[in-house]
């Protein structure tokens, strides 16, 4: 979905985090939501990958530009420094007003993102989606193998470019995958058969692609995982009636609905600690039940006092 050369770049992310992957020791990934998330994901059979300009990390979209700029500063070599100076110029000038999304440069990258945590039982995840002692919030099962074999076989997402990433919280380790995407790029860049303007465009576009898993430290108790789509300015007519709008105190917010949930998907279902857990999880084995499902639900194990 990006150009020619992209696809050893990317490659490069790929490499990375197939070594780092933790996710390779899991079945199943979670999702955290609210009551009436649960309820809309079951009926409707769809998850929401949000732009990402408007999830709660107010430093979303604006971290990956310090991670960069640490990077681009670190760099000595004189044969480098045309193309270290050409991407830091490019990031220069998109860092003028990081938090606003552009939708005119064709070249530009919008990122979705379904998050997703390692933990099947989080407190500060509880904490996040079930404010109120009252309300139950839900940890959703899903099953990686599952996802996996509804986005390639039957071709889901075909003509826009997605992946399964654990989140990186290391600094270092972030820095180190966004150097290796510099380092990589120069070698292109550097190939007289090759576009050099459009070489600096595509090492941005990676690096972007990359900072939507690069969060800061603070998120760490998280421990999320997020399936990212992303796509350029100039594809998103081939998204088609997958992204859809919704109104956002004013504003209409693009998100992407995937028909991701089915019976082989879901395959788990855990309710937060409430006051009232035992009529939560009789009216959730009910709403399953009569929606298809034979999942029996269970209920959180964090030992919370109200």
């Amino acid at each position: 979905m990006i150009t020619s050369n992209s696809g050893e770049l990317f490659n490069v992310i790929e490499r990375y985090c197939h070594i780092h992957n933790e996710l390779c020791d899991f079945d199943t990934i979670w999702h955290y939501t609210s009551a009436d998330g649960f309820k809309s994901i079951v009926e409707e059979g769809e998850v929401y990958f949000t732009h990402n300009a408007f999830l709660n990390d107010s430093t979303e979209r604006t971290h990956v530009f310090d991670i960069a700029d640490r990077v681009l500063s670190s760099y000595n070599n004189e044969p480098k420094n045309e193309f270290i100076e050409s991407l830091s110029a490019l990031f220069n000038k998109k860092k003028e007003d990081p938090e606003s999304v552009d939708f005119t440069d064709p070249d530009e990258v919008q990122v979705f993102v379904f998050s997703c945590s390692l933990d099947k039982d989080s407190l500060p995840l509880w904490n996040h989606y079930s404010k109120n002692p009252a309300k139950a919030g839900f940890s959703i099962g899903l099953n990686l193998n599952e996802i996996i074999k509804l986005q390639f076989k039957e071709r889901i997402l075909q003509g826009i470019g997605s992946n399964l990433y654990p989140v990186i919280y290391d600094d270092q380790e972030k820095e180190k995958l966004v150097k290796e995407i510099c380092d990589a790029a120069y070698e292109l860049w550097n190939d007289c058969n090759t576009n050099q303007e459009e070489i600096v465009k595509e090492a941005y576009a990676m690096i972007r692609i990359a900072g939507a898993f690069l969060k800061h430290k603070a998120f760490e108790s998280e421990h999320e995982a997020r399936y990212i789509l992303y796509v350029q300015n100039k594809h998103l007519d081939c998204l088609g009636n997958l992204l859809k709008f919704r109104n956002m105190h004013g504003i209409f917010t693009p998100y992407i609905a995937v028909p991701f949930i089915n019976n082989k998907t879901l395959n788990e279902v855990v309710i937060s600690p409430t006051l009232r857990s035992k009529q939560a999880k009789s009216y959730a084995d009910l709403f399953l039940r009569m929606r298809g499902y034979e999942i029996v639900s269970e209920t959180s194990r964090v030992p919370l006092r109200f």
